[in-house]
C-alpha cells in the first residue's frame, strides 16, 4: 500500500491543482452555499479543460499532448486573473480566509475516500472481466491519439461510436500526471467514488443549511453524511429479503432465528443478485438490470453510467443554486444564466452517458416548472418552462455537435412494454426510499394546501429541488413498466438496458434527498426509527459486495496487469514492448474474440487498433452484425492462411489483400491466437511479406 501511496498523492495533487483554476467563478456562483461549492471546482475545471481540448482536437488545432494541456491551463490562469481583477482580489481572498477550514475539511474528506477506495481496489486491481477491456481500451486509444475523435481499438480505421467523454476525462488527467494507465485506471474508479461522496455531501448539507432558520451544524453535517453514505455505498432492501428467504428455505420452510442459522444464510448471500432481481425467476423471460453506484465501484468498470455521476451531481447543484436567485429574475422570460450552463452540462452528460441528457432534461423541466409555479400562475410557469427548455436543447445540440458529427445513435425506437415487474420486487429495490420519501411528499402537500391560504407558501428552494428529484426518480422507475427503448438486446432482455439506465439515476436522486428529508421530519420519532432501519439495511450491502469481490486479505497493489503476469506472461512482455517502442496508432492484427473474454487484450492494453475485436460490442456500436461479422471473417482468413502447411497462391494473395485493406502494420501471435489457431506456421509469414520484429517465448510480433 505504501508503495502505491505516492501514485495516489500525486494523482490527488494533479486534481487539486486543476480545481484551483475554477475557484474564482465557483466561489462567486455558489456564494450562497455554506461551502461555496468548493467540491464542484474539481469536476468543473477538469470538464471544461477536457471539453476545450476535445473541440480543438476535433478541429485539428491542438493535439492531445501534455504541451497542449499546459497551454490550456495557462490560458485558464490568464482568464482567472482577468476575472479576479474584474471582481476584486480582496473579495476572493476574504472568502479563502473565512472559509479555508471548510475547504480543508472537504478536501480531506475527498482524499480519505480516494485513498480508501484505492486501497480496496488494490486487493483486486486486475483490469480484466466484465467490460474493463473496453473501458481501458478507450483510455489507451485516447492516450495514443494525436487528434480527436479517438480511433476504435476494435474497428480499425473508424472512430469510437460510443459515449467516451468520461474515459477522455481520465485520459486527460493520466496524460497530465504521467502515471501509467494500468495504475490510473484504478485511481479513476476511486476518484469517481470520492467525487460522488463529497458532491452528494455538499448538496445535501446545503439543502439543510439553506432551510434552517437557525443554523444547526449537527443537522447540516448529518444530512450531508447520510446522503453521501446512501448514494455512494448504499444498496437496497434485497439483502434482508434474500437472506430471510435463504434462512426460510434452509430450515425446511420455517424461519430459524438462532445465530448459526442466520449466519449460514448470510454467508450464502450473493451480492450481484441485488442488481439482477426483476425477471430472474425461472418462469419469467424478462431479465432486467437495476444497478446502483456502489455496485459499480465494486466491480470497477470505468463505464459511462458511473463516470457521469459527478457531472450529474454538478448539474443538480447548479440548478439548485440558480433557483435560489429566481425570485429576483421572475420578470424575465428567458434565463440565459440557466440555459447556457445547463446546455453545456447536458452535452457532457450526453457524451459521457447519453441517456442522462434525457433523464436530467426531465429534472430540468420539473424543477423549473415548480420553481416558476411558486411565483406565477400555471400558464406562465408552463410557457416559460417550454421556451427555456427548447432553447436549452438547441444550445445542447451545438455544444454536442463536435461529438455528434462522428457518432451514430444506436437506439432503434421506443416500444410498449409487454412485461411488467411485480410490485413486491419493485418495493424490495426502491421501497426503502419510498418509505423515506412518501412522508415528506405528504408533508409538502399538507403544507401547500392546508397550512397556507395565501399565495405565499412555506415551501423553500430546498423543498422544490427535493420534490423535483423525488418526482423525477419515481417517473424513471415507472417508465420501464410502460415503455422500453429497442436496441440489439434479445427479446428476453428487452427491458434490461432501459431499466438499467433509468433506475440507476433514480437511485442517485432518491439517495441524495434522504439526508435532507431526515432532518425535515426529525421531530417524528417513529419516522426516525423507520429511517434508521432502512439506512442500516441499505448500508449492509457493501459488507457483502466488498467481502465477496475483494476478500481484503491479499493486497496486490494498483497496477492492473497482474492477471497478465500470471496467466499470459509472454503477452505482457510483448505489450510492454509495444508501449515502449511503437508510436502513434498503427493497426495491429490479433485474433477477434467474443465479448467479456480475454481476447483482444493487446489492443486494449496498448491502444493500437485491431481489425475486429469484441464482436458483440461492435455489433452494438455499429448498429448491425454485418459489418463486424465481415471483419471477423477477414481476420479468420488471415490466421487460417498462416495455419496451413502448404497454402496456395490465391489464398496468400487474398491474405495480403486483406492486410492491405485494413492498413495492417503488425501481426500479433500470442496465447489467444494459438488458442483459436493452434497450427500457426512461422514460415508462412514470409509468404505474406512479413518479418519477425520481436519474440517473447511463443509470443511474436511481425511487421507487414
Amino acid at each position: 500500500m505504501f508503495a502505491d501511496l505516492k501514485f495516489i498523492i500525486f494523482w490527488w495533487l494533479n486534481i487539486f491543482f486543476l480545481s484551483t483554476l475554477s475557484w474564482p467563478f465557483v466561489f462567486t456562483f455558489f456564494n450562497k452555499l455554506w461551502d461555496k461549492g468548493y467540491v464542484f471546482s474539481k469536476i468543473i475545471s477538469i470538464s471544461i479543460l477536457t471539453y476545450v481540448l476535445f473541440v480543438f482536437g476535433i478541429l485539428k488545432v491542438l493535439p492531445f499532448t501534455t504541451s497542449s494541456i499546459c497551454l490550456l491551463i495557462f490560458a485558464f490562469i490568464i482568464f482567472d486573473f482577468w476575472l479576479l481583477k474584474k471582481q476584486g482580489f480582496e473579495k476572493f481572498l476574504s472568502i479563502l480566509k473565512q472559509k479555508y477550514p471548510v475547504f480543508i475539511f472537504e478536501e480531506i474528506l475527498f482524499l480519505l475516500i480516494l485513498v480508501a477506495w484505492s486501497f480496496v481496489r488494490g486487493f483486486a486491481p486486475d483490469i480484466e472481466g466484465l467490460e474493463k477491456f473496453m473501458d481501458w481500451g478507450f483510455v489507451n486509444s485516447i492516450l495514443r491519439s494525436t487528434y480527436m475523435p479517438p480511433i476504435d481499438i476494435w474497428f480499425a480505421g473508424q472512430p469510437i461510436n460510443y459515449y467516451y467523454f468520461g474515459q477522455l476525462i481520465f485520459a486527460f488527467i493520466t496524460k497530465m500526471s504521467g502515471i501509467s494507465s494500468a495504475i490510473t485506471y484504478n485511481l479513476s474508479i476511486a476518484t469517481v467514488c470520492a467525487l460522488t461522496f463529497v458532491s452528494s455531501f455538499s448538496i445535501s448539507s446545503n439543502l439543510v443549511y439553506l432551510t434552517l432558520k437557525k443554523i444547526n451544524w449537527r443537522f447540516v453535517l448529518t444530512a450531508g453524511l447520510v446522503s453521501s453514505l446512501l448514494l455512494t455505498f448504499g444498496g437496497n432492501l434485497h439483502p434482508l429479503y434474500k437472506i430471510s428467504k435463504i434462512n426460510y428455505q434452509q430450515n425446511n420452510n420455517h424461519f430459524d432465528l438462532n445465530y448459526s442459522a442466520i449466519n449460514k444464510a448470510i454467508e450464502s448471500y450473493w451480492y450481484p443478485d441485488a442488481t439482477r432481481f426483476i425477471g430472474f425467476d425461472p418462469d419469467i423471460k424478462d431479465k432486467t438490470i437495476h444497478e446502483f453506484p456502489v455496485y459499480s465501484f465494486v466491480v470497477a468498470d470505468l463505464h459511462g453510467h458511473m463516470n457521469d455521476i459527478p457531472i450529474v451531481l454538478l448539474f443538480i447543484a447548479f440548478i439548485f443554486t440558480w433557483g435560489l436567485g429566481l425570485k429576483n429574475k421572475n420578470n424575465k422570460n428567458f434565463y440565459w444564466d440557466l440555459i447556457i450552463p445547463s446546455a453545456f452540462i447536458f452535452s457532457l452528460n450526453f457524451m459521457t452517458n447519453a441517456w442522462d441528457f434525457a433523464v436530467y432534461g426531465i429534472l430540468f423541466a420539473v424543477f423549473l416548472f415548480l420553481s416558476l409555479l411558486k411565483e406565477n400562475n400555471l400558464t406562465v410557469a408552463f410557457s416559460k418552462t417550454v421556451f427555456n427548455g427548447a432553447l436549452t436543447i438547441i444550445l445542447w445540440y451545438l455544444f454536442t455537435l463536435p461529438f455528434s458529427l462522428n457518432f451514430v445513435p444506436m437506439a432503434q425506437g421506443i416500444r410498449l412494454s409487454d412485461s411488467h415487474s411485480p410490485f413486491y420486487q419493485l418495493f424490495i429495490l426502491y421501497g426503502g426510499f419510498w418509505l423515506i420519501c412518501l412522508p415528506f411528499v405528504l408533508y409538502i402537500i399538507y403544507t401547500v394546501f392546508q397550512k397556507n391560504k395565501s399565495k405565499k407558501t412555506a415551501i423553500t428552494g430546498s423543498d422544490i429541488l427535493v420534490i423535483s428529484l423525488v418526482i423525477t426518480a419515481t417517473l424513471l422507475v415507472i417508465f420501464p413498466e410502460l415503455f422500453y427503448i429497442k436496441d440489439i438486446y434479445i427479446y428476453e432482455h428487452r427491458r434490461a438496458n432501459t431499466m438499467f439506465k433509468l433506475v440507476y439515476e433514480a437511485f442517485i436522486m432518491y439517495s441524495l434527498v434522504s439526508g435532507y428529508i431526515l432532518i425535515r421530519l426529525a421531530k417524528s420519532s417513529f419516522y426516525k426509527l423507520i429511517f434508521v432501519v432502512v439506512l442500516a439495511i441499505h448500508l449492509s450491502y457493501p459488507y457483502f459486495a466488498i467481502k465477496s469481490y475483494y476478500g481484503l486479505k491479499d493486497y496486490k497493489g494498483l497496477w492492473g496487469l497482474n492477471f497478465l503476469k500470471t496467466t499470459y506472461p509472454d503477452n505482457l512482455k510483448a505489450i510492454e514492448w509495444i508501449n515502449e517502442n511503437i508510436k502513434g496508432q498503427p493497426v495491429i492484427l490479433e485474433a477477434a474474440g467474443d465479448s467479456y473474454t480475454t481476447f483482444n487484450q493487446v489492443s486494449s492494453a496498448t491502444g493500437l487498433p485491431t481489425v475486429q475485436g469484441w464482436i458483440v460490442h461492435e455489433w452494438l456500436w455499429r448498429g448491425s452484425y454485418d459489418l463486424p461479422a465481415a471483419r471477423q471473417t477477414d481476420v479468420q482468413k488471415v490466421y487460417n492462411l498462416l495455419s496451413q502447411k502448404n497454402p496456395k497462391k490465391p489464398e496468400i494473395d487474398e491474405a495480403i489483400s486483406i492486410l492491405q485493406k485494413y492498413n495492417v502494420k503488425y501481426i500479433f501471435v500470442g496465447d489467444k491466437e494459438y488458442e483459436k489457431f493452434p497450427d500457426i506456421q512461422q514460415n508462412n509469414f514470409f509468404l505474406i511479406n512479413s518479418k519477425l520484429v520481436v519474440a517473447f517465448g511463443k509470443t511474436k510480433i511481425y511487421s507487414f
